[in-house]
């Protein structure tokens, strides 16, 4: 079923309409051979379906840039948004971010869950990667105030774009964690591009763990999310920093938290309170490099560093 990079070579012609063909036809047999395999149960069918979708969208992401760039042409760009396979493409995620260009880092792409271990899909809990854009992880990080003496963390860090940020303040530590190791090796060696670049800033490192169960590395955290998991995963966390604030095992404790699908999660603490919330607007260079336009933002701090 899949085809070989050549062969999505081939299909990038001045032909837009041989190229938006070549697309839905290969939904329609994708689904057609699901449909035919009568065995299967809804979830075996829906699976193959993710699978075989991730697996085109990985294969597109691996084209030359300057074949990647034919999609974003307005006439093909109008038709091929409408392929649901490509919508992830058209997201501007796969498009070399300017931080990269700049810094010679890899922080772009999406990939799936299953990219943590091989087996974990959405059932899960655990969400996409994608990288933030700098400009908001920048602008929220400039509303904490002096960041000196504290821990910056990144729960789901991926390939470390906004620790990438966060090393550009005064914070004593910048670390991130994710259980996908071939995200966090990446993320390691932007890790050492940075350092090589900046040897003033503070040095940005990332782990292999589960953010459930590792240990927290200081008493003075400023966490910081970007959608990485669902509902579920996102208690286990608040639940997780209660403890850690009763028992005083960490005794500040600063939420920012990007594109909050689980705002509710963090909201029913007894331990911590909902400081500020707004919307942030991506920067004009960074426009048509992610899925929106601006991103939603909330920031929780604990209880006794709350603003009145």
């Amino acid at each position: 079923m899949l085809y070989e990079i050549a062969s999505l070579n081939r299909i990038f012609t001045p032909d837009v309409a041989a190229f938006i063909s070549f697309t839905r036809s290969y939904d329609r047999s994708l689904l057609l051979d699901v449909e035919d395999t009568l065995v299967m149960n809804a979830t075996l069918k829906a699976e193959i379906k993710r699978r075989v979708k991730w697996s085109l969208i990985g294969a597109v992401a691996r084209l030359p840039d300057s074949v990647q760039s034919l999609l974003f042409v307005s006439a093909i760009r109008k038709y091929g948004k409408r392929v649901p396979v490509l919508r992830a493409v058209y997201s501007g995620c796969y498009r070399t971010h300017p931080i990269d260009r700049m810094l010679g880092t890899d922080t772009g792409g999406i990939y799936p869950p299953e990219s943590a271990t091989g087996t974990n899909g959405p059932e899960s809990g655990n969400l996409p990667y994608m990288g933030c854009q700098p400009s908001i992880v920048r602008h929220v990080l400039q509303q904490l105030g002096d960041v000196t003496g504290r821990t910056f963390i990144d729960i789901g860090c991926g390939k470390g774009r906004p620790m990438i940020v966060a090393t550009e303040f005064p914070f004593d530590a910048v670390l991130g964690y994710d259980i996908a190791a071939p995200l966090v090796e990446t993320a390691n060696r932007n890790a050492a591009i940075v350092a090589r670049r900046f040897p003033d800033r503070t040095p940005m490192r990332a782990f292999v763990d589960d953010a459930t169960t590792m240990p927290f590395p200081s008493k003075d955290i400023v966490a910081f999310f970007f959608n990485p998991f669902g509902a579920e995963l996102m208690t286990v966390m608040r639940e997780r920093f209660d403890k850690a604030l009763t028992e005083q095992a960490i005794q500040r404790l600063t939420i920012v938290y990007i594109y909050p699908t689980c705002a509710h999660v963090f909201d029913e603490s007894p331990m911590i309170e909902r400081q500020a919330s707004f919307t942030a607007p991506y920067a004009p260079g960074e426009v048509g490099y992610g899925p929106d336009l601006q991103q939603e933002v909330i920031i929780w701090n604990d209880r006794r560093h709350a603003a009145a």
